[in-house]
């Protein structure tokens, strides 16, 4: 007992010489080189855009709604397209369950030449078509993103090999 004493006091001793250190701050190093901007002129956020539409009701009859993104046929096949929306107090997925779990909500993409349309819908719980009572998106917000590179097909590269990823890619 004596002994589990003696080392508490020794552990209380040093945690208050440790905690208590204190001296002058250091001079200050070198600034670092400055980072580039985004090759677009925009100053990061990876060319994310997130397109807003307003309120919109989902009844038994009109279980579908369509929406216009300025998003031409070259920036579609390259992107990703993911869908919130507000309704009941919170933010849902578009393609998930909705507010306690009394629908799901579907979407698809028509690509044109200057613009896609993004269209959802919502369903009964068993996929059936919507049959229960009004439903009130109070917004809808679709971000679009972008891709900084596009393979078609998986690359020629073994991705556990160091040296073939950094040549592949060219970085130093």
């Amino acid at each position: 007992m004596k002994n589990l004493k003696i080392f508490a006091v020794i552990l209380f001793v040093m945690g208050m010489i440790a905690s208590s250190c204190e001296g002058p701050e250091g001079p200050r190093g070198p600034a670092g080189t400055a980072g580039t901007d985004g090759t677009d002129g925009t100053d990061g956020n990876a060319n994310v855009s997130v397109y807003g539409f307003p309120a919109d009701t989902f009844t038994a009859a009109i279980n579908s709604h369509s929406y216009t993104i300025p998003i031409t046929s070259e920036v579609f096949d390259s992107s990703f397209f993911l869908g919130y929306y507000y309704s009941s107090g919170g933010w849902y997925e578009v393609g998930q369950m909705g507010a306690i779990g009394a629908y799901q909500s579907r979407s698809w993409l028509y690509v044109y030449s200057t613009y896609t349309t993004y269209g959802v819908r919502i369903h009964n719980v068993d996929g059936s078509a919507y049959s229960g009572s009004d439903v009130i998106w109070d917004s809808l917000r679709v971000f679009v993103v972008p891709a900084n590179q596009f393979y078609a097909a998986e690359p020629l590269v073994d991705f556990s090999n160091y040296k073939e990823v950094k040549d592949y890619f060219g970085t130093k």
